[in-house]
Formats: C-alpha cells, sequence, structure tokens
C-alpha cells in the first residue's frame, strides 16, 4: 500500500475537474460532427455515453479491488453530471447494477475510437489527451482508500491492453510506457504533453543521426570516386603509369598557367572563375544550413530542458504544498483528539467524583473504578493492534434495598459512555412486570420491546431473581430469562445489563439458566449501612434542601436507631429508611415552624431535637 497525500475533499476535486475535461473532448466531437452517426445508433448525447462509460470502468475497479468503501461509492455517484447506473447512496448495490457496468465495459470505447479518428483528420492529439484525463479519474478512485495497491496497478493495466486495439494511429509501445509511468507515480496530474516531450526528443535525436549520417555519406562518396579512378588506369605496365602520371602533371600546369591569364585577355576564363564562385557559395550555402540544424536543435533541447525543469519545479510546488496541507491537517486531528481525550477525562473524573460522593460504599468505589481502568487500557490496547481479551460489561449487584445499586448503576451508564463502551449512557430500569406478560408468546415480544429502548445505555432489572418462580408451573418468566440471554449476547457491544437483588435469592436466580450466569463477569456486593452512614445520608438530604441539623438532633435520631428492633430493621430500607424519617422530621418542623408569629430566617434553615419525633 503506497500512503497519499491528497484528501478525500481534494480526490474529489480533481475527479470532477479531470471529468470537466473529458466533457470539452465530447463536446469538440460533436460540434466537428464525429458524434452524428453513433448519435444516430446510440440514440444518446455523448456526455450521456460519457457518463455511463465512466461509473461502469469506476465500478469495475472498484469490484476488481474488493470491498467498496462509502467514500467510493460517493464519488461513482457524484464524480458525473448523472448517475445513469442509479448507484445507490447508501444500502446494497443491485446485482442488476454490477451487470450493467460489467456490460458497459465490455462494449467497445466509442468515445476513444473517435477521439482517435479526430486525430488523424486534424493533426492533434486528443486521444492522449483523453486518456489522460480518464486515467486520473480511475487514480483519484484508487487514492480514496488512502493509498493504491498493485490490484489497482493490474486492473489498469489490462484496461490498456482491452482499449489498445481501438486507438487509431498511434504506438502501442508507447502508450504502453506512458501507463506504466502513469500508474507508478505518487501524484495525480495532466501527463499529456508527455507524449509531444517524447515525441519531440525522438526527432531531434532522428534529425542529428540523419545529419551524421548524410556528412558520413558524402565522404564515402568521395572515397569510392577515387577508388574508381585508380582502378580505371590501366596496370598492367607499371611503366606506362608513370609516364601517364608526368603528362598528368604537365597538362595540370598548363591549365594552372591559364587560369592565371587575365580575364579580359580570355573569355573562357570568365566562366571557369563564375564556376569556383557558385562552387564556394554552395559550400558557404551549406555550412550556413548546418549551423542553422544546430542551432535549431541547440534551441529546441534547451527548451525541452526548460519545460522539464519548470515542470519539476511545479511538481515539487505542489508536492510541498500537499505535503504541508497533510501535515496541517494531521496537525488539526491531533489537537481535535487530544481535546476530545481531555474532554473525555474531564467527564469521567466528574463522574467519579459524583460516585465517590456518596456515602460509604467503599468497596463498591473501589470495583468501579477497577473495572474503569481495566478499559481504559484495553481500549489503549486496541489502539495499538495488540491482542485484547474477550470481555463482557455486564453486571451483578447484590444487596438489601437501599444501599445505592440503582444510583450506582446510573452512574455506570454515564461512565460507559465516556468510555466508549455505550453510545447513549442512558438508563432503563425495570423488573418482572415490565418483562413479563400474562399470556403466551407474549413475553418474548415484550422482552425485546424493553431490551430495545435500552439499547446504548444500561437496562437495571430490580429483584431479578421474581423472574424465576419455581413454585408456579408454566410461569413465563423462564421464557423472560431465555430471551434476555440471546438478547444480552446479541447486543453485547453496546448493551449492559444490571441484575439486582438479594445476594442468596440472586445465586439461586443465577443458576435457573446454564447461559444466564457466563454472560455476567462481574459480581458487586452492596453491604448494608451503619448507622452512621444513614446519619451522613440525611445530612446529605438536609444540605440538598438548604436545611441543617442541630447535633442534638442528630442524637435524637441516631438514638431512634439504635432503638429499632431486628424486624424493623428488616423493613427499613437502608438509604430508602432514612429519607421517610428525614421526610417526618420535616414535616414536624412545619408544624412547629407554623405556630411562630415571625420565624426567622436562621430558624426556618435548622432541624432541632425537638423535630425528631416519632
Amino acid at each position: 500500500m503506497t500512503d497519499t497525500l491528497y484528501s478525500d475533499e481534494k480526490l474529489f476535486e480533481l475527479g470532477k475537474t479531470n471529468y470537466d475535461k473529458l466533457v470539452l473532448y465530447c463536446t469538440q466531437l460533436e460540434e466537428k460532427g464525429f458524434w452524428t452517426q453513433a448519435e444516430k445508433v446510440m440514440k444518446q448525447s455523448s456526455t450521456e455515453v460519457l457518463d455511463l462509460y465512466v461509473q461502469s470502468v469506476l465500478m469495475n475497479l472498484a469490484v476488481h479491488c474488493g470491498e467498496i468503501l462509502d467514500s467510493q461509492r460517493e464519488f461513482m455517484r457524484v464524480v458525473t453530471a448523472s448517475n445513469p447506473l442509479c448507484i445507490p447512496k447508501e444500502g446494497k448495490i443491485k446485482r442488476s447494477v454490477y451487470n450493467d457496468s460489467r456490460r458497459l465495459y465490455e462494449l467497445p470505447p466509442v468515445l476513444i475510437q473517435l477521439c482517435g479518428l479526430y486525430d488523424k483528420e486534424h493533426k492533434v492529439d486528443m486521444t492522449e489527451y483523453f486518456l489522460d484525463a480518464f486515467l486520473n479519474i480511475l487514480l483519484c478512485m484508487a487514492y480514496l482508500n488512502h493509498g493504491k495497491d498493485v490490484k489497482v496497478n493490474g486492473f489498469i493495466q489490462k484496461y490498456y491492453e482491452k482499449i489498445r486495439d481501438f486507438i487509431i494511429d498511434r504506438d502501442a509501445g508507447e502508450h504502453a510506457e506512458f501507463i506504466k509511468e502513469k500508474i507508478s507515480s505518487g501524484s495525480i496530474k495532466c501527463d499529456a504533453g508527455w507524449f509531444k516531450e517524447k515525441r519531440e526528443k525522438a526527432a531531434a535525436k532522428a534529425a542529428i543521426k540523419e545529419d551524421a549520417g548524410s556528412r558520413t555519406g558524402s565522404d564515402k562518396s568521395q572515397k569510392v570516386k577515387k577508388q574508381n579512378n585508380i582502378q580505371n588506369r590501366p596496370g598492367k605496365k607499371k611503366k606506362a603509369v608513370k609516364n601517364n602520371k608526368k603528362q598528368d602533371i604537365k597538362d595540370a600546369s598548363a591549365i594552372l598557367e591559364k587560369s592565371i591569364t587575365p580575364v579580359e585577355e580570355n573569355g573562357k576564363n570568365k566562366n571557369t572563375g563564375s564556376a569556383i564562385a557558385d562552387t564556394r557559395q554552395q559550400a558557404l550555402s551549406e555550412e550556413q544550413k548546418q549551423e542553422e540544424r544546430r542551432r535549431l536543435r541547440e534551441a529546441f533541447f534547451k527548451r525541452v530542458e526548460d519545460d522539464i525543469r519548470i515542470e519539476k519545479e511545479r511538481q515539487e510546488q505542489e508536492e510541498r504544498q500537499a505535503k504541508e496541507q497533510f501535515l496541517a491537517v494531521k496537525n488539526r486531528l491531533k489537537e481535535r483528539e487530544k481535546a476530545e481525550r481531555e474532554e473525555q477525562e474531564k467527564i469521567i473524573r466528574t463522574l467519579m467524583e459524583e460516585l465517590n460522593s456518596l456515602v460509604g460504599l467503599k468497596d463498591v468505589k473501589g470495583e468501579i473504578q477497577s473495572l474503569a481502568n481495566l478499559i481504559k487500557i484495553r481500549k489503549l490496547r486496541e489502539k495499538m493492534k495488540m491482542p485484547v481479551m474477550d470481555m463482557s460489561y455486564h453486571m451483578v449487584f447484590t444487596g438489601s434495598p437501599g444501599t445505592g445499586k440503582t444510583t450506582v448503576a446510573r452512574l455506570v451508564g454515564k461512565i460507559y459512555k465516556a468510555l466508549g463502551i455505550l453510545s447513549d449512557g442512558k438508563m432503563i430500569e425495570t423488573d418482572r412486570s415490565g418483562l413479563v406478560a400474562g399470556y403466551v408468546g407474549q413475553t418474548a415480544i415484550k422482552v425485546h420491546e424493553t431490551v430495545e429502548q435500552a439499547i446504548g445505555g444500561v437496562l437495571f432489572i430490580d429483584e431479578a431473581y421474581s423472574l424465576i418462580n419455581p413454585d408456579v408451573p408454566n410461569d413465563f418468566g423462564s421464557e423472560a430469562v431465555d430471551a434476555l440471554v440471546k438478547l444480552m449476547e446479541d447486543h453485547r457491544d453496546n448493551l449492559v445489563i444490571i441484575v439486582a437483588g438479594y445476594t442468596e435469592e440472586m445465586k439461586t436466580f443465577l443458576k435457573s439458566n446454564t447461559g444466564l450466569i457466563s454472560r455476567f463477569n462481574k459480581f458487586i456486593n452492596f453491604p448494608d449501612y451503619s448507622k452512621e452512614e444513614l446519619i451522613e445520608i440525611m445530612e446529605t438530604m438536609a444540605e440538598d434542601a438548604g436545611l441543617t441539623i442541630e447535633e442534638g438532633a442528630k442524637e435524637r435520631i441516631l438514638k431512634q436507631l439504635d432503638n429499632m428492633k431486628e424486624e424493623e430493621w428488616e423493613d427499613f430500607g437502608n438509604a430508602r429508611g432514612i429519607r421517610n424519617m428525614f421526610e417526618k422530621i420535616v414535616i414536624n418542623q412545619a408544624n412547629r415552624l407554623v405556630l411562630l408569629d415571625a420565624p426567622a430566617k436562621e430558624q426556618l434553615m435548622t432541624i432541632v431535637a425537638e423535630d425528631v419525633v416519632n
């Protein structure tokens, strides 16, 4: 996988830009009459055919590479002006869409064929520009999964092999080289000028070779002529050859003497001078031509070098900008993650402070804190791609009524949301009446409805042991438990079920179903409050109501608690009992203060010993 510096937004922008180029080429084909015959057959405009072709190739690319990401699906939908394949925004893509895209993909690329005809007639290179823009769209699609792999490269190569026979009057090897360089590049840019540059370089090399060949050929011709002259001389008698050479020298001397005779004395000498001047002029003209060719070659290579340098500088600038943008986005994400993490820690800290502010429950607080720490470390291991133990978050709360089970369960929901275990953090409280129906087949439906309400948060089932009643034949509670066991597993990633009740009764309840106890991995016992803790709870209630309790009143309350019998304690209900006592005391205070003419503010805010009566 190769990382890319392009954001999804940038890839969408590049895709639309290159699609707009394709539309311009199609418009040119229509304006020049190249689409007239095709439209009669296909009954569609060139841009309509273009949209079908682009979507079909993109869909085949997605299928070839495997899973279609949401960003890739959206790209296929919006990169073209229309959505002819009817690709849905969400949900499952119909089989007919895949079949249509495959069928269209296998058809001859009529637009590329027409581009080739246009090039042939107008002596231009529209095919290369069309192909370049189209490949850019494919690369944008590939980069949307933040990389491109060998599957993408293989698809594009196979795509070129499929269409190359339809590219008119073009070098297949040249195109194959372009495709290879295109898919191996780490950026998406206009590369159509690559062909022109390639051809100009080849032409320059050919001109240099031709010039060198011309000079070599001239030298060879002179050598052959000299050899022929030698071969034509009689060679049987060396003496004759020597005499002939002497005669030739004499003849040459005579000609030379004549050539230096003044022109006005011999008219023939005038013609000889003109011939020499013409020869010199021709030689000079040839030198000028060679010099001009040399100058043009140098100018061409300089222009090519300048173009390459400018393009390289542009690419480097784009890469710098892309890198800067990437780093900026990365830093923003880090800052956002840091802010979110700090906010999460703040929320968790506030919730734990609220938990710790509860009276008593030292062991319960420790259990919840340990559980929160375990979840934090588990999340870190998941982030670092480390193995983690399978974990269930369902819990069993045991203890007498009024020991804070409901309050703690509500806090657990909020803490789990802050830790990312739950999506909502709400708490739905229910009991046997909320889960068990009175008719056959209705209980499972009732359980499903209740669980659906609690998804994303905590389902707190108080007195859960009452779901099982062995003394009643055909009791529907067993049906509720069976349905509950299945739903606990089905929604374990976004639902926490907490069952609560008396310690011994809950042990019997958990044994009633073989799959029930395995669904819970955390058992927390809530002990009864001490008398001193009950007094402290009442003080908290009074503070919340804007009241203070005098020491004398506290002593009388404690004395009442000490005088309570064992059977009275069983019915007292811990915090619930102390709340009932507090409400009676507040009523007694009101009855006392109403007899005063104008009670002071301090009197209205104070509970005295007189208010603590049975």
